[in-house]
């Protein structure tokens, strides 16, 4: 549209506006009654958005600013003018926006009042301008009864008004309080799951937390409040309610002791799961733990009331507390004795548990019981602390169990001694070379115990509650001390790194060694023979030679290995230091890296090594040569027929030569020395 042609568009709008407004009488144009007539004069500029042009009003302002004829006139206050909300603002034109909010209280006193002493009137009062007001959750101008399914505040659509705040992730109050986030919690419950189905009767916030006089649950008044929790959720499980009023848990209650527990500390406040849920606390499997054990466990609420102590713990260890937990187990659960709701002590002749009715509950699941029956299996009954029996009973067997078990330990390990003894001498006395030599054995062994102490000193730190590590602090491992032998342990298996890199650079056996080491084309060709050979598809063995494709994955991994858990350690060990050096993730990066790569090194240690050194039926009950150094030849031509047909055989012979050999750890043993490369 052209420049002229805008122009005499809008002198049109203003003319036609001003004809408008001529046209009505003054006392009309000025007058404050509520009446669709008063509301003329506003529809000229706020039916339309002609008089804006020019302007940039944000999106808020165009929902305020835009009211049409046809949304007010469907709105509950149609027949209302707009000057009985907006007083002050029928003259002077154009006006600026108003500075004093619109009340609702001149109609709606009541409803007023008690919005003012609620939570959001505080809030309100406070001033915070996240407060929610009247239009919040009614709407401004669009205004439907309740009734109407369009309504936001319509039942079915009411928790979305409230997630407008509770369930909008990271909103903050005035004081930035983070506020919680109940509207998820809702949701999955059954109330919400419920509301969603779209039927009428589930619960939604306003049927626990009142409509406008919303109080915080510490007011005695307040609908939630401890002392109204069970009456408030009588008005729609009466029957439940009127049975939990009864119960000594309503009486404790209704006395003033605020440690009884009411509806939500059993079933939750708005994460509300049926009990047939494996989520729910209530749900069978769990409720003994998660639900009874948070009085009946604690040791300040069994002081302060008196109350039988191990009563969970006896009916976690009887066999209806193993079979609820087993994978489709059904047994009896707390309250298949006690009954869900009127739980009653045992005195009370009323309880399920009284001596006059403890046989008929019982007889709910086993049809024959009677009251002996019964008996045998109270909390007292099953108790090892409180029933003499019972602990006799674990005195004599923990005695039992030591005396029995420990001389069986003895005598096997007699047995293993000579079978280790044996091995050893025909090891030493069977014709072989030098495999590690004594620089070799001495960095095996500080490798190993370094390693053995980084592991145990590091997963102790992980697994605080596993019972071997309470063992050992039992023994004295506390944190100072883990933290600094697991440090110790660490800086010497860094030195020892350096010793072997120096080892292998600066003398003839470590460069031969580091020589055989090295990855080559035939080791992928030893494993698929080797595999071949093993699973009977091949006669013929693999020609492995100095050191074959196992001890070369193992090396290059101890190798991969010790350099990650270094440097993770010393960043974890001078975190201040790291970031200055590295990236600010770099911490986190490396505590994750440094405990897998831990597991990833144990587990390889216990799956890898140790069976080609202890498992392996041809070396078992263990290999020693990480003790002695020597390999017997046999040994050589069995597993290592590539290096005993190209070095070994060869260098000694057609038969192997006896000689006497040096002094190896203080023993006189017949060998020769590894060929060098």
């Amino acid at each position: 549209m052209s420049a002229p042609a805008a122009l005499r568009g809008r002198l049109g709008r203003a003319l036609a506006s001003l004809l408008l407004l001529g046209m009505l009488p003054a006392p009309v144009f000025a007058q404050t009654v509520d009446g669709p007539s008063a509301s003329v004069q506003c529809q000229v500029c706020h039916g339309n958005f002609t008089f804006l042009e020019g302007k940039t009003p944000t999106p808020a302002q165009d929902s305020a600013l835009l009211v049409t004829a046809a949304v007010v006139g469907e709105s509950v206050h149609g027949f209302v003018g707009c000057v009985a909300c907006h007083p002050g603002q029928a003259e002077g034109y154009p006006h600026e926006v108003p500075e004093v909010a619109v009340s609702c209280q001149g109609c709606h006193e009541r409803v007023g009042s008690e919005y003012a002493e609620s939570v959001h009137g505080y809030a309100v009062a406070r001033g915070n301008p996240r407060a929610p007001t009247c239009a919040s959750c009614h709407g401004a101008h669009d205004v439907l009864p309740s009734s109407d399914p369009r309504s936001r505040t319509y039942k079915g659509r009411l928790v979305a008004v409230c997630a407008d705040c509770h369930g909008t992730p990271g909103l903050l109050t005035d004081r930035m309080v983070r506020l919680p986030q109940t509207v998820a919690s809702y949701s999955r419950s059954v109330h919400g799951k419920a509301n969603g189905r779209g039927v009428r009767d589930a619960a939604v916030c306003t049927d626990c937390h009142g409509v406008h006089d919303l109080r915080g649950y510490q007011d005695p008044e307040s609908k939630i409040n401890r002392m109204k929790v069970a009456s408030t959720c009588g008005n729609c499980h009466g029957e439940i309610a009127a049975e939990y009023e009864e119960s000594i848990h309503g009486r404790a209650l209704e006395a003033g002791l605020s440690d009884s527990p009411t509806c939500i500390d059993c079933h939750g406040e708005h994460l509300i799961l049926s009990p047939g849920d494996p989520e729910a606390d209530t749900y069978a499997a769990n409720l003994a733990v998660e639900v009874c054990a948070e009085c009946h466990n604690d040791p300040a609420i069994i002081a302060k009331y008196g109350l039988q102590p191990e009563v969970v713990g006896s009916y976690e260890d009887s066999y209806h507390g193993w079979a609820v937990r087993a994978p489709g187990g059904r047994a009896a659960t707390c309250v298949s004795c006690h009954s869900a709701h009127m739980v009653l002590p045992k005195g009370d002749p009323a309880s399920t548990v009284n001596p006059a009715n403890v046989a008929a509950t019982c007889q709910g699941c086993h049809p024959n019981a009677d009251l002996a029956f019964a008996e045998s299996y109270d909390h007292y009954a099953a108790s090892i602390t409180n029933n003499p029996i019972n602990r006799v009973i674990r005195t004599v067997y923990i005695v039992l169990i030591a005396v029995v078990i420990g001389g069986m330990v003895l005598h096997n390990l007699l047995i293993m001694n000579y079978y280790l003894v044996t091995s050893r001498n025909e090891n030493l006395r069977a014709p072989g070379v030098v495999r590690f030599d004594r620089v070799q054995v001495i960095q095996h062994l500080v490798l190993a115990l370094s390693f053995i102490v980084l592991v145990l000193t590091g997963f102790a730190l992980r697994y605080q509650d596993a019972a071997w590590v309470r063992f050992l602090a039992a023994l004295g491992l506390t944190e100072p001390a883990r933290s600094t032998i697991h440090r110790f342990a660490g800086v010497l298996l860094i030195l020892f790194s350096f010793w072997h890199v120096v080892w292998l650079l600066s003398s003839s056996r470590g460069k031969s060694a580091m020589r055989a080491l090295l990855p080559r084309r035939k080791d992928l060709r030893d494993l698929v023979d080797n595999l071949r050979y093993h699973a009977f598809l091949s006669p013929r063995r693999a020609r492995i030679g100095r050191y074959g494709y196992p001890a070369k994955v193992e090396y290059w991994s101890l190798v991969w290995g010790t350099a990650l858990m270094a440097l993770t350690g010393l960043v974890l060990w001078f975190p201040t230091i790291a970031v200055k050096l590295f990236p600010s993730w770099t911490i986190a990066a490396s505590q994750t890296v440094h405990f897998y790569e831990a597991w990833l090194a144990t587990l390889a240690i216990l799956v890898w090594h140790f069976f080609f050194v202890i498992f392996h039926p041809d070396v078992y009950p263990m290999s020693w040569i990480w003790l002695t150094g020597r390999m017997p030849v046999e040994e050589i031509r069995e597993h290592h027929t590539g290096w005993f047909e190209e070095e070994i055989g060869p260098t000694l012979g057609a038969a192997v030569r006896e000689e006497p050999g040096q002094e190896e750890f203080g023993q006189e043993v017949e060998e020769r020395e590894e060929p060098e490369r």
